[in-house]
């Protein structure tokens, strides 16, 4: 609290966990301090920071998970339909959790080719999901409580609250983009994407061609750069928010006790409000990260034309087969077209 109310920036930056650096660079053109990026009086120095630690803790995590929730399913033979009944309310609600992801985030855009790539949408979305969550648990304040160490107030955090984590995964969705984009089509018309007017315009329409094609390519990066931002931005608030709340309860004991008292109540009142609104925030920016990388894939790596072509396929067949259904295609499901 102390801490909070004298920099509320200092819980939400990165900081080392270990005082020597692994190794030290000069960054060129900077002399100043730029905490985000952990550079200080224009020298970048690498640790093992809290935030670092925490992306290994949560991929570890995620895979140890997962790994437990799919033995939860026993497809031995004779066991009738229980076999595939996912056992435990915990499994159930990451199986919930995957099937909307899937039927309701990748499936409408991407048609036939989601089976083919939800182990990558459902990994981005569970590691962002668990970084988001484990980060507004007090690890190190909780650690340092009970062991009287002051050193553990910094571990534990918020890994996505880092924009170098923010931009390498906004990174891999770019390549994933352009990667399922020329597997599914071709790097010709992969390429021809970025140029609505084409190239047979003539040397006139050529200039704005390549006006066109740069603009097109620019607005991509661009897109992918908001990914990272967007995620940064949220996650941090968050912290800062709270620990602005934390540090008007010392403000607030200038004025005496009875003031002090009085405005902590309040603050510790608003303060499980705005964890409950971070929470939910969490489970949001994770939702809207797959949800948009998911929408900048089929934009190029989807012919809409011919998805909607397998959807009248999939109702014309559904007529023939049971004809009541025709009537709610909503009784349909994903899983039919595929």
């Amino acid at each position: 609290m102390i801490l909070a109310a004298s920099d509320p920036l200092s819980h939400a930056v990165p900081h080392a966990l270990h005082p020597e650096p692994i190794y030290s660079w000069d960054v060129p053109g900077v002399s100043g301090d730029v905490p985000f990026l952990g550079i200080y009086n224009g020298v970048y120095n690498f640790h093992i920071t809290n935030h670092l630690m925490m992306t290994a803790v949560v991929g570890i995590l995620v895979i140890l998970v997962f790994a437990w929730v799919s033995r939860k399913i026993s497809t031995k033979s004779g066991k009738g339909l229980e076999a595939f009944q996912t056992k435990g309310r915990l499994s159930q609600l990451f199986e919930t959790l995957c099937a909307f992801i899937r039927d309701e985030v990748a499936y409408p855009n991407l048609g036939h080719l989601t089976d083919k790539y939800i182990p990558y949408i459902w990994t981005i979305f569970f590691f962002i999901l668990f970084s988001n969550v484990i980060g507004i648990m007090p690890i190190g304040y909780a650690l340092a409580l009970f062991t009287g160490d002051s050193h553990f107030e910094h571990f534990g955090g918020t890994a996505t609250g880092n924009l170098a984590l923010n931009s390498m995964l906004a990174l891999l969705s770019l390549i994933m983009i352009i990667w399922i984009s020329i597997r599914e089509t071709s790097a010709k018309e992969f390429f021809n994407h970025f140029n609505p007017i084409g190239w047979d315009g003539g040397i006139g329409m050529l200039p704005i061609a390549l006006l066109l094609y740069v603009l097109e390519w620019l607005s991509l990066f661009i897109k992918c750069v908001v990914l990272a931002m967007r995620l940064f931005g949220t996650m941090m608030a968050g912290h800062l928010v709270l620990a602005a709340f934390v540090g008007l309860i010392f403000a607030a004991q200038e004025l005496g006790n009875g003031a002090g008292y009085g405005v902590g109540i309040l603050v510790v009142l608003m303060g499980t409000a705005l964890t409950l609104l971070e929470l939910f925030v969490c489970f949001l920016q994770a939702f809207i990260f797959t949800f948009l990388t998911v929408l900048f894939i089929a934009a190029t790596a989807v012919h809409h034309d011919e998805h909607g072509h397998e959807e009248h396929d999939a109702l014309s067949d559904a007529a023939q087969t049971d004809p009541d259904k025709i009537l709610d295609p909503g009784k349909l499901g994903p899983a039919t077209n595929l």
